[in-house]
């Protein structure tokens, strides 16, 4: 994964945190994007973002409303220009996720789905198998 950018959407949850420090362990620099814009989400992804920086990771925190179709596709945007081109995206699945705005941000892309109470490990693997 080494040189690949990785923005995980969720990653407030166990398996979102879970899976942004699997990836920057793997060499992966990770964009890491709350679910909600709650106080806890925020220190959540900005706690995260500190252990890929242990790694000697980039990454960046965005703390956004997943549910809202603008602030996913700016998540994707941003990621972008702070880390450079994604290569793909992890998503902890939740009820109002703008999925088909992030697809549509990503463009070609891929969205790498993974559920709030899912194996991040699985996740790791699938994104790590499409490097």
């Amino acid at each position: 994964m080494a040189g690949k950018r990785v923005l995980v959407v969720g990653g407030e949850t166990a398996v979102g945190r879970a899976v942004a420090v699997g990836l920057a362990e793997a060499g992966a620099d990770v964009a890491i994007a709350s679910l909600t814009q709650e106080t806890k989400a925020e220190f959540s992804i900005n706690s995260a973002l500190n252990e890929v920086w242990a790694l000697g990771r980039q990454g960046v925190a965005l703390v956004i409303d997943a549910s809202d179709e603008d602030e996913a596709r700016q998540a994707v945007h941003q990621s972008d220009r702070e880390l450079g081109r994604l290569d793909t995206a992890v998503v902890v699945t939740s009820a109002g996720v703008a999925l088909d705005a992030l697809r549509d941000a990503l463009g070609a892309r891929r969205l790498v789905e993974v559920a709030e109470d899912g194996s991040a490990e699985e996740a790791v693997a699938a994104v790590v198998g499409v490097g």
